[in-house]
């Protein structure tokens, strides 16, 4: 009993981060402390992070978990989005721009895993994982400051050279693969190489 339990932790952690999403949006529209919506974003990186640790160290990572938890990572973050889009639309506007680039690329790395793979790209890159740290950074910056001009510039470049290195994988791999940890990787896989897998990371 002990031991299904435990196997379960790494989907329930999948779920919860789906609805905390959903609470995220639902607090858009009435008045919550602001550190009521930074735990909840802080609790679905955590939880984010956790989940793969956990499903590598217990063996049951799947090409299909992988998948869901990129599915998941962009509910959420949009589901952030709509968070700002109802409280700090004034930002929004002024940075419409670069945030429809990031919007744009990111629906783009999706029609391309569609088109090539008939499936949803989910590299799980070492840039990307840090990306997400930089985003929770922006988001909480503009929680508490209501003005986070140098942590969404800095967001906003650093998730350029994300998404460019996703698409350069994506173009290069010749069929879908999880887990591929940089562009460095995905050559090695292209010549047919092993690469090292890590039990927490990529294993």
């Amino acid at each position: 009993m002990r031991k299904k339990v435990l196997y379960k932790i790494p989907h329930i952690l999948l779920y919860s981060r789906l609805v905390t999403a959903i609470l995220i949006i639902g607090v858009a529209f009435i008045k919550v402390p602001p550190l009521a919506v930074i735990l909840l974003s802080v609790y679905a990186i955590i939880s984010d992070i956790l989940d793969g640790i956990i499903a590598r160290y217990l063996r049951i990572s799947t090409i299909e978990m992988r998948q869901l938890d990129t599915k998941i990572d962009t509910v959420f973050w949009f589901s952030c989005l709509f968070y700002l889009c109802i409280n700090h639309s004034s930002f929004l506007k002024t940075h419409f721009l670069q945030i429809f680039i990031l919007v744009f690329s990111e629906l783009f790395i999706i029609v391309v895993g569609k088109l090539k793979f008939n499936d949803r790209i989910s590299y799980h890159t070492i840039l990307s994982k840090c990306w997400a740290l930089c985003l929770l950074w922006f988001f909480v910056d503009i929680i508490l400051n209501n003005n986070g001009s140098i942590s969404f510039t800095i967001s906003f470049w650093y998730g350029i050279i994300v998404q460019i290195e996703i698409l350069m994988i994506a173009f290069m791999l010749k069929t879908n693969q999880t887990d591929v940890p940089s562009i460095i990787h995905a050559l090695k896989i292209k010549k047919g190489l092993s690469i090292r897998k890590n039990r927490f990371f990529n294993g």
